[in-house]
């Protein structure tokens, strides 16, 4: 277990001895809790590199999952899961230039999809548009730039919707569905990989084909909707199954 940010775990799974999880980058598990209830994380590494398996979990208030991550579980602990799970993995059979829209912890399967394509040697655009609140909540920062260092053809664009003073951020602001509209005039020739709050993706979807012309079976969507126990509490919006395409 890492700890990147004060509200980011980074959990690395190790599977029994002579099992291994076979997977498309982008897709996820669903954690099975004793109390019967399931969380869905994203996995954030790709089957190229699939000895462990890495999650990104963010701190929810009233999280069940969450809340035993950060004040309970300990290193070697046994968890149960079920997967691979869902749809969102990046098309092999285009050639179109790619963007990545992550929000927040979105940004886990969204690493797993770059890092896969970057070990194939996916020599196709990339640009990459990563939006969180201010600049502690870029919780891998370095990473990012890493790739941009190694791969002419990727991009790395992050996005503060609301910097702190200290930040003394130059860099770009707002919301990051908007970068995404104020860098490109035409989409049509695009595919889009969003992955981050409902509210987001709904917005990312709707004005990139309205006012951009992207088509919409090129837009890939893993949209993460919160959940309500009978008590009223919310789970992490990071940990439920999203109610599209994921």
């Amino acid at each position: 277990m890492e700890k990147p940010a004060e509200d980011v775990a980074v959990l690395f799974l190790k599977l029994p001895t002579g099992e291994r999880l076979q997977f498309l980058a982008g897709q996820y598990i669903d954690i099975l809790m004793k109390n019967g209830k399931r969380r869905s994380f994203s996995m954030a590494n790709g089957p190229h590199s699939d000895s462990l398996i890495e999650l990104h979990i963010r701190k929810s208030p009233g999280g069940a999952f969450s809340s035993f991550v950060f004040d309970e579980m300990k290193e070697r602990a046994i968890l149960r899961f079920e997967g691979p799970l869902g749809t969102f993995y990046m098309r092999g059979d285009s050639d179109k230039p790619a963007i990545f829209v992550a929000g927040g912890t979105g940004f886990a399967p969204i690493k797993a999809i770059l890092e896969n394509a970057f070990h194939h040697g996916d020599d196709r655009p990339l640009v990459l548009y990563w939006g969180v609140r201010s600049l502690k909540d870029l919780y891998m920062p370095e990473l990012p730039l890493q790739w941009q260092r190694e791969h002419p053809n990727f991009t790395y664009i992050p996005v503060l919707s609301d910097p702190l003073p200290e930040d003394a951020w130059q860099g770009r602001t707002g919301f990051v569905h908007q970068a995404v509209l104020d860098d490109f005039t035409d989409l049509s020739g695009y595919q889009v990989y969003a992955c981050g709050a409902a509210a987001m993706t709904d917005i990312a979807k709707r004005t990139f084909a309205e006012q951009r012309g992207l088509p919409e079976d090129e837009f890939y969507c893993d949209a993460f909707t919160p959940s309500v126990d009978p008590k009223g509490a919310a789970a992490p919006s990071s940990a439920v199954p999203p109610t599209g395409p994921r």
